[in-house]
């Protein structure tokens, strides 16, 4: 399976608000597994659905993720072998409670070249769609298009112009990764990046937030930010940046700076109003920090990401708010789908 575009095409459905595989009944089943490998660390969460109530949490964990397995952005070559990526996978699954035969996995945001494209109009036919929306992200990336897995979704606007949401991953990570698990006798049935899936935890606060005003979601990494602003529950605003950690800034410096540049481009370029409602998830900075920053910036209300309250915890699993900031992603992957 190459880059599942099914699952980029569910991921792009969620960042539009609209539900249509499951109005329709078509809603594929999603693995309640879910790896989330990040640059230094991999969350494994494992859910059990009930016909009432909420999922139930019956393991998390977190392991090191040392070396190239994961690369440090979508710029950086992919490197690893399956067999080395195989062989950490494999250390992980022994250790865990259970090896399932389908799960998903959550790559950075910064693996994945994710970009709004604004159309004068519409293309006549999905064909010249392609072709345009191809044209260009081949000025976008330092690598042959061929080389990547690429989808989009063209967004919900009142306007004759139209937003393209256009996302793109190299096709080596993803080929070396589910080779990596084949060899370990699973499958990956959904590859997705990590903002996505905390947007699915947080949809109903987001599209509450937007009947006031435009709501954001700020992810903090290990080595990126990602920051998404949604206007009437429509996404009009997605920037990722890797923070260059080589050049002897910390990324708690590089993010107040960042932040308060990509709020400059929406109030001018986007005509934005403010923003009503900020959700944080961070696994660097204290939240309190960020919140402090967010508000000087003119939030009206910041608040964190809260795994949570989507699931219920089986007996003898704990689950602190520093570690669901952690396992939120993988959550987002399973809970968050439901």
């Amino acid at each position: 399976m190459e880059l599942s575009l099914g699952s980029l095409s569910d991921l792009l459905e969620r960042f539009r608000g609209q539900e249509l595989e499951k109005t329709l009944g078509l809603r594929p089943p999603f693995p309640l597994v879910a790896l989330d490998l990040d640059r230094g660390e991999a969350n494994l969460v494992r859910l059990k659905s009930r016909r009432r109530g909420l999922p139930l949490l019956e393991e998390h964990r977190t392991f090191p993720l040392p070396g190239d397995e994961v690369p440090a952005s979508i710029f950086q070559p992919v490197t690893a072998n399956p067999e080395k990526i195989g062989e950490r996978l494999g250390q992980i699954f022994d250790s865990a409670a259970a090896r399932p035969a389908r799960m998903s996995i959550v790559l950075p945001d910064n693996l994945a070249k994710v970009t709004l494209l604004t159309l004068p109009e519409k293309p006549a036919s999905a064909k010249q769609m392609d072709e345009l929306v191809k044209a260009k992200m081949r000025r976008a990336v330092p690598f042959r298009l061929e080389e990547a897995s690429l989808s989009y979704q063209v967004l919900t606007g009142d306007k004759r112009d139209v937003t393209v949401l256009v996302v793109l991953v190299r096709k080596a990570l993803i080929e070396r990764l589910e080779q990596a698990f084949e060899g370990l006798g699973m499958r990956a049935g959904l590859i997705d990046i990590c903002t996505p899936n905390l947007v699915n935890l947080c949809r109903s606060r987001i599209d509450e937030a937007c009947g006031t005003a435009d709501a954001a979601l700020l992810n903090c990494a290990r080595n990126y930010f990602s920051l998404v602003i949604f206007r009437e529950g429509r996404l009009i605003f997605f920037r990722c940046k890797t923070f260059g950690l080589e050049e002897g800034e910390g990324p708690n410096g590089m993010l107040a700076r960042e932040v308060a540049n990509s709020f400059a481009y929406y109030r001018e370029k986007l005509r934005g109003k403010g923003v009503g409602a900020m959700f944080v998830r961070s696994v660097t900075t204290p939240f309190d920090e960020i919140r402090e920053k967010l508000v000087a910036l003119g939030c009206e209300r910041v608040e964190p990401v809260d795994p949570r309250s989507a699931i219920d915890l089986a007996e003898g699993v704990r689950l602190d708010a520093n570690a669901a900031q952690h396992a939120a992603a993988a959550i987002g992957a399973t809970a968050g789908r439901a």
